[in-house]
């Protein structure tokens, strides 16, 4: 135990914990060896038949190590009476030391044996053997409660968490999701080994009134940094995952990406299994068989109907929700006073208000109208036309009726029919565009030579001033083989038109129209005209 002098001084000061005791102890045993140096041994009768150890470090001693005497951490003080020559033979075989003593030599890094500094080549001085005894009955004489624990410390140590990727159902690594049955309710099953705990929607306990427990409100760090509060147990929730029925004990969170979580306590059940996450399926061993379970695969988001959405919310199966406006942008009227416009713009545009001017009928019929060649054996395509929105109606309606009073489509009884989309120009305004890709893949491609961007850029080598001109509904200069119109048909909501000029998306257009510019630029390309 502590010595005589220094036990004294620490009883006087009536300490109420033994942390409290521990640190007078401390200072006390500094005062007396910084004003009364050594002069004895520390009181222990060595005896042959023990080892020395470490209770907290084993090790092999080197026999070669070298240790160098250091003073002792408690040394006994020059006044102390002298010992009696006969100590009690029990007490040459054992020594005693408090709890107290081995956290003070601890602390000072030295032996628990000898005074000397403990490095994991220590060796004591005289190599003796001793018992080590332990005497936990140094206790205060006054019991005192034992002292508060910082509430931060118990809510960490029982933490409860659930990672970012359950909290909003998302797909990543380490999740498999799966569609299961609660007393054959359809719910979504997200495997989840970053949470703490199975969960389970409130929402899906009071709709199919399953028994829950009371259970102690807690806390679950969320994996945005907040926090959920889980009350209430259900010890055995069945479910069934594929025909196979899992019993597991749940706790009821308010998530929101899933239905029902199973945490790391599910995959601890299981013992050994193996999870493939890029193959998004979990195998283990489960009632006396093996189960092999297959995630659901990443499905895009699709369109829904308002009442679908109005539902979500109505049973708070929402996070969060943005509501969009499309406004259209002003775009400039075509439109122009030639008051407004300077003086030779003006006049340019006078002289060739021809060049200018919108065209009201058809082009005239050229060698390079655009035939559609198909594969032999190739039956007509029917494509259902896709659903857009109520306000692209209205401008479908519109442009459908500009082109039937230009004469560019008519109303058509074809058996080939192709959808119709509407695609965003950068001015605002809409550019009707025809779906053919199925009236392409069975078209015979052409081979007619367009050149690319860097033969163009090759030709402009030295040009120091050039214009660009931009043809407007240049695809449309050009007549479809009246043969070939009825297989340019498409649908809107109005009915079946076909096309009677060149449309965009036609897989041979290109070609058609680089052949109708080399015909005309014929003596100017290559020498001031590039297409």
């Amino acid at each position: 135990g502590l010595q005589p002098e220094i036990r004294r001084d620490v009883i006087v000061q009536n300490p109420t914990s033994i942390s409290q005791a521990l640190s007078l102890a401390k200072l006390f045993a500094e005062k007396y060896t910084k004003s009364t140096p050594p002069t004895t041994k520390p009181y222990y009768n060595p005896s042959p038949q023990t080892n020395s150890l470490n209770p907290k470090t084993h090790y092999n001693p080197s026999p070669n190590s070298l240790t160098r005497p250091t003073n002792a951490i408690l040394p006994t003080p020059a006044n102390r009476p002298p010992q009696t020559q006969t100590p009690n033979p029990r007490a040459r075989l054992i020594r005693s030391i408090t709890t107290a003593e081995i956290q003070l030599r601890r602390d000072k890094g030295q032996c628990f044996y000898c005074d000397e500094k403990f490095t994991p080549s220590h060796r004591c001085p005289n190599k003796h053997y001793l018992l080590l005894q332990v005497d936990d009955s140094d206790t205060p004489e006054h019991e005192t409660d034992p002292p508060d624990i910082d509430p931060l410390v118990e809510e960490l140590e029982a933490e409860h968490h659930l990672s970012f990727n359950a909290l909003k159902g998302v797909y990543s690594a380490g999740t498999i999701r799966f569609q299961g049955q609660i007393q054959g309710v359809q719910v979504q099953v997200l495997l989840d080994s970053g949470s703490s705990d199975n969960f389970l929607q409130p929402r899906i306990a009071q709709c199919l009134k399953l028994p829950i427990q009371e259970a102690p409100q807690f806390q679950v760090l969320v994996g945005n940094g907040s926090t959920l509060t889980a009350s209430g147990l259900i010890p055995d929730l069945p479910v069934t995952i594929q025909g196979n029925t899992l019993h597991l004990p749940v706790y009821l969170l308010p998530i929101t990406g899933a239905d029902l979580v199973l945490g790391a306590p599910w995959l601890k059940t299981l013992g050994p299994h193996i999870a493939d996450y890029d193959a998004l399926s979990i195998k283990f061993y489960l009632n006396n068989k093996f189960i092999t379970l297959r995630g659901d695969q990443f499905m895009d988001p699709g369109q829904a109907q308002f009442h679908h959405i109005r539902r979500l919310n109505n049973t708070h199966s929402i996070d969060l929700s943005y509501t969009l406006q499309f406004n259209s942008i002003a775009t400039p009227s075509s439109a122009v006073a030639l008051e407004t416009l300077p003086a030779e713009l003006a006049a340019l545009l006078h002289q060739y208000w021809q060049v200018f001017e919108e065209p009201t009928s058809l082009p005239p019929p050229r060698a390079q109208d655009h035939y559609i060649p198909l594969i032999d054996g190739s039956n007509p395509v029917k494509v259902k036309p896709y659903r857009y929105p109520h306000s692209q109606k209205a401008e479908i309606e519109k442009m459908v009726a500009d082109m039937l009073k230009q004469g560019i489509i008519q109303p058509s009884t074809s058996p080939f029919s192709s959808p119709v989309l509407l695609v965003k120009k950068k001015d605002g305004s809409w550019r009707f565009c025809t779906d053919y890709r199925a009236l392409n893949a069975i078209t015979v491609k052409d081979s007619f030579p367009i050149p690319t961007v860097d033969e163009l850029l090759d030709e402009l080598f030295g040009a120091s001033y050039f214009s660009k001109l931009d043809l407007r509904s240049g695809y449309h200069q050009i007549l479809v083989n009246p043969e070939d119109r009825h297989k340019t048909a498409f649908r809107t909501h109005q009915g079946l038109y076909e096309w009677l000029v060149m449309p965009f998306g036609l897989s041979n257009a290109p070609a058609s129209f680089q052949s109708l510019m080399n015909s005309v630029f014929r003596d100017q390309l290559r020498k001031f005209v590039l297409v």
